[in-house]
């Protein structure tokens, strides 16, 4: 397997860090050293700040939007261009199976597609306020923004808060996840052969967050955070953006109910509610983690479901057959794993429960798929985010009982209702505490429509076209021709 070396991006050199330190990303599947990425400080993120900074105040960017399109869709190209080996990477480094690789691909390059078109449709207003007195209303790109990834979905991610950004005339500098540093800045890479994509408008600097992330927080030359990660990251990123009056938008955990009636379509139901929390082991914010599921079908759908989770197989990421990678790290294993044992002592376990160790796994952090029954409201594995494979089945008897446990967290991010009775369906849906509620399909996440948290699952959209405008700043122009 080759190791591959990346640099950090700034005003479109490739360059070390500084310091010249480095870090090491291993694959989760079995330790195999895959990557070497630069372990930056101050001074690199102070570096690519100053880059972003002059490509917004002097460059064509902020005012060109055909020439945004243009660059947009020439990346989506180079990235189909170079499918499959950005997918084998992001499979090393992530350890998820490589057909879900190749789907977040596609996902990422839909994205930038759809924001390079618009780009090109940024609409202001106008209003004449009295004779001879116009106000316009200007969307103008907020400026510099920094990108933080999550290393669950780096790419899709990267694109889903990143191309909108560029797409509405701001620069950036990204801060990828140590973990999935190097797939990252692989497409990134690809920005070289894109000549007319200005120099310093995407910046890339990598490194620990605790350095790296917290400087770019902090910089006053930074005028939008862009988030996505853990509920203790962003409440520290929102309290040192404070410092310097920064726009921030996060997204943040979530603890999602799927909840499926018994007079649901339960053949449609059942794939859905197993790839809700199964896809890439459960690590994803949007994850089905509660199954509220009605009270008959305990002993006609959860037995279906089992079968399903038991078939399941775990293995190689780049091998074609496998279903289940890893989890990301061994401290990530240790974390789901007493979670796990924390739900047995207040629940049944159906399926699951245990590292996964036979036929070579015990040298990468595969755990299996579990099910817990009915624990308590007032459980971990019911109010905290586990981010694994570890799913919650709690049951209920009635529409408000369903409503009731499916809010009764303090996250919001994602939610589902089956239901053939589409009245029962809209009621529930409309009134559960989230900003996705999926009705008889789930984790539908598309370009062109707007995800984003209740509660303490976040601030903030991402996709569709308030994804794009959370980046501009409106300006009024009055213009008296009198």
């Amino acid at each position: 397997m080759e190791v591959k070396r990346y640099r950090n991006l700034i005003d479109g050199v490739w360059q070390d860090a500084l310091s010249g330190k480095t870090e090491k990303i291993y694959c989760p599947c079995d330790g195999a050293l895959v990557s070497e990425v630069p372990a930056s400080g101050v001074e690199d993120v102070e570096r690519a700040v100053a880059a972003a900074h002059r490509a917004f105040d002097e460059g064509r960017w902020a005012f060109d939007p055909r020439l945004r399109s243009r660059c947009l869709l020439a990346w989506a190209a180079a990235m189909r261009a170079h499918h499959e080996e950005l997918a084998v990477r992001l499979s090393l480094e992530t350890g998820k199976p490589i057909r879900e690789a190749r789907f977040e691909l596609n996902s990422s390059i839909g994205y930038v597609e759809y924001y390079a078109a618009a780009a090109r449709t940024l609409y202001g207003t106008s209003t004449a306020v009295e004779p001879g007195l116009l106000s316009v209303l200007a969307r103008e790109p907020s400026g510099v923004v920094a990108v933080i990834t999550p290393w669950n979905y780096p790419i899709t991610l990267l694109m889903r808060d990143m191309a909108p950004a560029l797409a509405a005339g701001c620069t950036c500098v990204l801060k990828p996840a140590t973990q999935t540093t190097g797939c990252t800045l692989e497409v990134l890479e690809l920005l070289d052969g894109i000549a007319e994509f200005p120099k310093g408008v995407v910046n890339a600097v990598s490194g620990r967050g605790s350095v790296t992330g917290a400087a770019l927080a902090d910089h006053p030359d930074v005028d939008m955070i862009s988030l996505t990660g853990g509920l203790e990251t962003g409440r520290t990123i929102m309290q040192t953006a404070a410092r310097t009056m920064k726009k921030v938008s996060l997204e943040l955990g979530g603890k999602s109910p799927n909840i499926i009636f018994a007079d649901a379509d339960l053949d449609k139901a059942l794939p859905f509610a197993l790839k809700a929390i199964f896809m890439n082991a459960g690590q994803l914010c949007t994850v089905g983690s509660r199954l509220v599921l009605e009270e008959s079908l305990v002993d006609t759908f959860l037995p279906r479901l089992k079968a399903e989770v038991e078939k399941l197989r775990p293995g190689w990421c780049l091998d074609e057959a496998t279903d289940l990678g890893p989890v990301i790290s061994q401290e990530q294993m240790d974390k789901i794993l007493g979670y796990i044992e924390s739900g047995r002592q207040c629940s049944r376990l159906i399926t699951g429960g245990h590292r996964l160790t036979e036929g070579g796994l015990d040298k990468g952090f595969y755990i299996a798929p579990t099910i817990l029954l009915d624990p308590p409201m007032d459980a971990k594995v019911v109010q905290e985010e586990i981010f694994g494979p570890v799913l919650v089945v709690q049951t209920f008897r009635t529409r408000e009982e369903a409503l009731a446990i499916a809010n009764g967290t303090t996250y919001g991010l994602a939610s589902a209702v089956w239901s053939r009775d589409v009245d029962k369906a809209m009621w529930v849906a409309r009134r559960l505490r989230a900003g996705s509620a999926w009705v008889n399909c789930y984790n539908k996440l598309l370009p062109e429509c707007e995800t984003g948290g209740y509660k303490q699952s976040g601030m903030d959209r991402a996709g569709g076209i308030e994804g794009m405008l959370k980046y501009t700043e409106v300006k009024h122009l009055c213009i008296d021709f009198q």
